[in-house]
């Protein structure tokens, strides 16, 4: 499948933002920098209460592509996420943080390995491809790279069978992504980025990965990689929704390893825990249907890291 010629631009390149001003001209600067130009840029600002909506609106674009940006009352990075599936127009779509960047031929690689994998791969029915990040500092790559280069699999398979982690970015079928969306809850701003990307797994699309640095990413002191405890505490029903989904979907997949289920299902209860009574817990975890014994080892467990919690919580400055 090929983008529609002269109806839309092969790429989206969402921008979701918050209080990052000062980040924005150096992300923008890599993305004028793109060897590949068809594509629109749609940002997200997710109520920003700095300099953010000034410095757009008097950004210029300098390149042939188009710039679109949206304005939302502040409710997490996650629902910008929806917005930006109903506005995008772009073939592919991929996402980059405003706290990092992109090398120059980023679009141009997405853009010919998709056309590598619909060459070499006609029955694979493959709606994405997926590449690796590194340190904006050191060049080093972030996590672990994929077995093979280039390989078919899916998301599923890469993270819980072949046991790849740490952040990856990926270009993806429009009309695919759009079709998920995250969940919202009230005062709570934040749910798993694998919320969206593991259902793209458990619904078996195919991505081709390649071990092929297509992001640069800062991690900064205020951002949710160093203040994971902080921001899942915060926010437990997302953090537990997204458990709750990988229970779930890892049963009927078939694929996961039981003790990846049985840490899922302990998170589960970790982090309904914040919101709920153990008995509230105990009688919702019977919806799950976990393998033969589980259960109760799950529960104990989650116990236990909620206790944990609550005790590296008081001791965090405030």
């Amino acid at each position: 499948m090929k983008p529609l010629p002269n109806q839309h631009p092969t790429f989206t390149v969402f921008v979701p933002t918050y209080n990052r001003a000062h980040l924005l001209p150096r992300l923008l600067e890599s993305i004028e920098a793109q060897t590949f130009q068809d594509f629109e840029l749609l940002i997200v600002d997710d109520g920003s209460t700095d300099e953010t909506q000034d410095y757009l609106q008097a950004y210029q674009p300098k390149g042939a592509y188009t710039l679109r940006v949206f304005r939302q009352e502040n409710q997490g990075r996650h629902i910008a996420f929806n917005l930006a599936f109903e506005q995008a127009c772009g073939f592919l779509f991929t996402t980059i943080n405003s706290d990092d960047t992109m090398p120059p031929n980023a679009l141009e690689r997405f853009w010919y390995w998709w056309n590598y994998a619909q060459e070499h791969y006609p029955t694979e029915q493959i709606v994405g491809v997926e590449g690796l990040c590194a340190d904006m500092d050191t060049h080093e790559i972030i996590g672990d790279p994929f077995p093979q280069s280039p390989m078919v699999s899916d998301r599923v398979e890469m993270h819980f069978v072949h046991r790849r982690h740490g952040d990856k970015v990926r270009a993806v079928r429009t009309d695919i992504i759009s079709r998920y969306r995250f969940p919202q809850f009230p005062n709570e701003k934040f749910v798993p980025p694998a919320y969206l990307w593991h259902q793209l797994g458990f619904d078996r699309h195919r991505l081709l990965f390649v071990n092929e640095v297509l992001c640069y990413k800062e991690y900064r002191e205020d951002g949710v990689s160093k203040n994971k405890l902080k921001v899942f505490s915060r926010n437990p029903r997302g953090v537990a929704c997204y458990h709750a989904l990988v229970v779930h979907r890892s049963i009927q997949d078939g694929r996961v390893p039981t003790g990846e289920i049985i840490l899922s299902f302990a998170r589960w209860v970790r982090f309904s825990l914040y919101t709920q009574s153990f008995g509230a817990v105990l009688r919702m975890s019977r919806e799950f249907a976990l393998p033969a014994g589980s259960r109760f080892g799950g529960l104990m467990i989650g116990v236990y890291l909620r206790l944990r919690d609550w005790w590296r919580l008081r001791r965090m400055p405030r």
